[in-house]
C-alpha cells in the first residue's frame, strides 16, 4: 500500500501510444515522473519531444533513453530515474512490449525469441532494476501491461499471446515474492484499442503464411460479418494507469474495454470443450476444424 501523495513514478516503454499517453496524464496530474523512451533521437523523437515540453520550467518529468532489450540500457534508465526521483521509486509503470501477429507455423523461432526478449526478459530486467530502490524504502508498486490475450486463447495472436501469459505469470509470482517488501503488484489487461496501444508486427515466414490463407479469409470475413470495431478512446487505457498509480490499494488483475471482460468472463465460464466451440464459431475456422 503506497502512502498519498504525489508519486515518483517510473515510466517504460513511452515509444508507445499507452505509455506516452499514461506518463503525459501523471506528470500533468502533479506526480514527478520518468518516461523511458527507445530512440528518443529516432523512431521515438516525436514522443521524446511532446513529454519533454512538459518539463520545461520543472522537475516533474525527465526524458531518458530506455531500451528494455539490453541490459546496459535498463540499468543506465533506472540510475537516471533514481537521481531524478531522490532515490525513490513508488511506482514502475511497464508498457514496452510489441505484437506479433499470424499462425504459430509462420513465425520464425529468431522472431518469437526476439519478441520474448522485448515482452518478457525486458520486464524482467525492469524488475530487477527497481526493486532493491523498493526494498530500501519499504514500499513500491509494480504495474504491467498485459492483454486481455493473456489469460485467453485465440488463433492467429498465439505468438503475441505466450509473451502476455508469461508476462501475467511473472507479475503474478512476484506479487507473492515481493509482499513482504511491501511491494505490489497489478496487472492490467487491455483490449485492442484504435490509434492506441502497441506495435504489431506480421509473423515473417511469407511462404509458410500463403497456406493458411483459406482461414486468414474465413476469420477476416467473420470479422467483418460481426463488424466489431476496436475499442474506443485509449486514454481509457492511459487513465486506468493513472489510477492505479494513484489508488490506495490495488486488484491483482484488471481488465480494460468491453471486449477484454467479455473474452476474459467466456473464458471463465465455460468448460475446455465449450470454450474451443464457441472460438471455432466467433472466428470462422470451425469448417476446418476436424476433431472427432
Amino acid at each position: 500500500m503506497l502512502d498519498h501523495g504525489p508519486r515518483h513514478v517510473f515510466v517504460a516503454g513511452c515509444s508507445t501510444d499507452f505509455g506516452f499517453r499514461a506518463a503525459r496524464a501523471l506528470a500533468r496530474r502533479g506526480h514527478r515522473v520518468v518516461a523511458g523512451v527507445r530512440e528518443p533521437e529516432g523512431r521515438g523523437r516525436h514522443n521524446a519531444e511532446a513529454l519533454g515540453a512538459l518539463a520545461i520550467g520543472g522537475d516533474r518529468l525527465l526524458v531518458v533513453p530506455l531500451d528494455v532489450d539490453d541490459d546496459a540500457s535498463v540499468t543506465a534508465a533506472t540510475g537516471h530515474a533514481l537521481e531524478h526521483l531522490d532515490g525513490r521509486v513508488d511506482a514502475l509503470v511497464n508498457t514496452a512490449a510489441y505484437s506479433v501477429m499470424g499462425p504459430l507455423e509462420a513465425c520464425p523461432p529468431d522472431q518469437l525469441l526476439a519478441m520474448l526478449n522485448t515482452n518478457v526478459v525486458g520486464a524482467l530486467r525492469l524488475f530487477r532494476a527497481v526493486l532493491p530502490a523498493m526494498r530500501a524504502s519499504g514500499q513500491g508498486r509494480i504495474v504491467q501491461l498485459t492483454s486481455g490475450l493473456g489469460r485467453a486463447a485465440v488463433p492467429f495472436m498465439g505468438v503475441y499471446s505466450a509473451s502476455a501469459w508469461a508476462q501475467e505469470c511473472f507479475a503474478e509470482v512476484l506479487s507473492y515474492e515481493a509482499a513482504a517488501f511491501g511491494v505490489e503488484v497489478a496487472i492490467l489487461e487491455p483490449a485492442n484499442y484504435r490509434d492506441g496501444g502497441q506495435p504489431r508486427k506480421p509473423v515473417g515466414d511469407q511462404d509458410r503464411l500463403e497456406v493458411y490463407e483459406p482461414q486468414l479469409v474465413a476469420f477476416a470475413e467473420r470479422l467483418h460479418q460481426t463488424d466489431r470495431p476496436p475499442e474506443g478512446d485509449p486514454e481509457e487505457v492511459a487513465q486506468a494507469l493513472v489510477d492505479t498509480v494513484e489508488a490506495v490499494a490495488v486488484p491483482l488483475r484488471t481488465p480494460i474495454g468491453e471486449s477484454a471482460r467479455a473474452l476474459l468472463e467466456l473464458r471463465a465460464r465455460l468448460t475446455a470443450d465449450e470454450y474451443e466451440r464457441e472460438i471455432l464459431e466467433r472466428t470462422g475456422l470451425r469448417q476446418f476444424f476436424h476433431r472427432d
